[in-house]
């Protein structure tokens, strides 16, 4: 595991959530809900935070690598990192990417599934596994919502499938810009919207090569429907077309 900076508890005043962990997902209880709600109280994070070492680790950085032992969750506070598994063909296979109050560190038999690297400048809540379990020992209602995110983090996984699952590359690059768009929103508020990935993991997490990705970029953008600024910036220029592109499923 790489280096990174540790501090007990989430009171710091860079922090993008100062009450400590946070974590959102359309709850799965309530009938009518769609878009996501943040499912800890305000004392269920402050006594998450009691419990967690805030950890930051720099863009391009191995949190943990597949098959380490799993004593440890993480929530993200900011940045985003990729979820992946080195095959034994030498092939890379994306499993997802987590944002911003998300939750990873997903364990078989006591070790990671996965590696997990992050793709920028993270800052994210640590938690024991023995000490999260203790606290769901002694506080029942807090399980709930690591529940609701599992289920969430479920769902996407599904969706994942689904986009693979298309015939046409422009249309599986739209969904997954539709995926950024809706998870940038909420600080973005307009069209632009960060693609933090190489257009590499993009074709990785798409199922898709590299060559087949830039061809879907160039036709996004000579049907004026996205225009793609630099590296990591994407700005929809007609949204409804975009939107039905998305959805065409």
């Amino acid at each position: 595991m790489a280096h990174d900076t540790v501090k007990r508890g989430g009171g710091d005043a860079a922090a993008s959530t100062p009450r400590g962990p946070s974590l959102r997902a359309v709850p799965f209880l309530k009938l009518g809900e769609s878009e996501p709600i943040e499912l800890l109280s305000n004392a269920q994070q402050q006594q998450l935070a009691q419990h967690a070492f805030v950890r930051v680790f720099p863009a391009r950085t191995i949190v943990y690598r597949a098959g380490a032992p799993a004593d440890s969750v993480f929530i993200i506070s900011d940045g985003v990192v990729k979820s992946f598994r080195d095959l034994p063909s030498g092939r890379r296979r994306i499993a997802a990417f987590f944002f911003a109050r998300d939750l990873f560190g997903l364990a078989k038999a006591g070790r990671y599934v996965n590696t997990v690297q992050t793709l920028t400048p993270v800052r994210a809540y640590r938690l024991d596994v023995i000490a999260l379990t203790e606290l769901f020992r002694s506080d029942p209602g807090l399980e709930l919502p690591f529940l609701c995110k599992t289920m969430h983090v479920l769902r996407e996984a599904q969706h994942h499938n689904i986009i693979v699952g298309r015939r046409d590359a422009i249309g599986r690059l739209a969904m997954l810009l539709r995926l950024l768009q809706t998870q940038f929103e909420a600080t973005n508020g307009n069209a632009d919207v960060p693609t933090p990935m190489t257009k590499s993991d993009m074709a990785n997490y798409l199922g898709l090569s590299l060559e087949a990705v830039v061809r879907a970029s160039r036709g996004l953008q000579r049907q004026g429907i996205v225009q793609f600024l630099g590296r990591h910036h994407a700005r929809i220029i007609d949204q409804g077309r975009f939107e039905a592109l998305a959805s065409n499923v």
